[in-house]
Parts: structure tokens; sequence; C-alpha cells
């Protein structure tokens, strides 16, 4: 099996953390004990003067997680922009040993993480680490999430393609808030030579900041196989 999976975007917005925390909590009616990870958050918001991810406490919502904000989700930034750029505009760098300490605290004590990468690949984390660096460091494979847009096709192959110059697997794609034709579905899969894991519909009442999450578990328990996620490739 599996330690884990990375999940990553084909860009911002597409629903990285919606699709995260249902795999999380798939794999925990699997009856394992699974973990959630968000090693670099920007966004975050000022609480009880405490910055607060809102995709992290989504994450562990869904799981029911009790692990330590600072395990779940290390670095957090206020600026709703690139690490890099949140980091200077506050005079916070980004600590990236915090967030491998806190990574193989988490690796130990679950049986299973699903970490969330913070847009897509090719976002900088500091000065020399971009998101995909996270991902291969951290040795997972990815899942990458893509979304009913215009350039979806584009977006959606252009990160297969930089993942695999890499050297980092690619477990399958999600093709997540699918509105109408899926014929786009069929060319990613053509095109990219990635399995679809699953395509999800759009649905309005979903919200990552009220912490809203509907049927989106028991959606993933009927129409992902979840073993494909979790086996490990020999």
């Amino acid at each position: 099996m599996e330690k884990g999976i990375f999940v990553t975007g084909s860009g911002t917005g597409v629903g990285k953390t919606v699709i995260a925390g249902a795999i999380a909590a798939t794999i925990k009616a699997h009856g394992l004990d699974v973990g959630v990870m968000k090693p670099v958050a920007s966004g975050a918001k000022e609480i009880d003067g405490k910055l607060v991810s809102e995709d992290a406490v989504y994450l562990k919502k869904i799981i029911e997680s009790d692990d330590d904000d600072d395990l779940v989700v290390p670095v957090r930034l206020k600026p709703p922009i690139a690490p890099t750029m949140a980091a200077s505009q506050t005079g916070v760098p980004v600590d990236i040993d915090k967030v491998w300490r806190a990574y193989e605290e988490l690796t130990k004590k679950h049986d299973f993480l699903v970490v969330e990468g913070i847009g897509g690949l090719m976002v900088p984390i500091n000065d020399t680490l971009f998101v995909a660096d996270l991902a291969s460091k951290m040795d997972l494979p990815l899942v990458i999430v893509s979304s009913d847009y215009l350039g979806t096709i584009n977006h959606t192959l252009l990160t297969v393609e930089y993942a695999r110059s890499r050297n980092i697997d690619i477990k399958g794609i999600v093709i997540n808030m699918l509105k109408g034709d899926s014929g786009f579905v069929r060319e990613i899969e053509k095109f990219s030579s990635a399995p679809v894991l699953c395509t999800v519909p759009y649905v309005e009442k979903i919200s990552v900041e009220n912490c809203v999450y509907g049927d989106i578990v028991e959606y993933f328990c009927r129409e992902i196989n979840i073993s494909k996620i979790m086996r490990k490739e020999t």
C-alpha cells in the first residue's frame, strides 16, 4: 500500500480541498487510520490572534481529525497569493524545515496521508522549491484535480507532462465540478494516457469556507475505485 498521495491541481480554484477531503474520508470509511496535511497555506484568516487555514479546517472536519493544526498546516500565510509573494509581503519566510518535520510525524502517526498542495505544481514555495518539489521529496504519487472550464485540457495535459518530466508518479485525474458535456474528459484521458479516476458533478451546496461537504463522501464511496489510489504500483 502507498504511504499516501499528493493532491495537486491543474490550477487554482478547481476544488483540490474538496477532492482531497473526499479521498481521505473514503479511505477512512475503508477502515484505515488516515491523516491530512496542507504543508503551506496562503489566504489564512486571522481568528483570535491566530492564523487559520479554512482548507485545513475543512480537511480535518471531514475526517474528524484531532491532529494539531501546526502538524496539518505548518506554514500559514495571510495574503491570498503565491507563498513566495506572501512571505515577502509579510516578512515571514516559509519555514520548510517545519514542513518536513510535520510530514514525518504525520506519516508515523497514520496508515495513510492525504497531502493537498497549493495551486499547481509550479507554484513557488520559496526561492528554490516549487510544489512539485514537495511531492517529489515526500515521494508521493499525484492525484491531479481539474474541473470544467475553458482551457482545462491544456492545463491538465501540461500538469501531467511536467509531473512525468520530474519522474513523479501519477495515480490519475479527478474532474471536478462537471457542469455539461463530458467530451473534454475523454480528450484528457486520451491525450494524457492517465486514468480519469472519477468525475464529480457541480454541487452548489458544497463549501470549504463554511465547512459544508454535503454527500461528497457518499458519492466517492460509490463512484471511485479507492484501491487504485491506495495500491502501490510494482
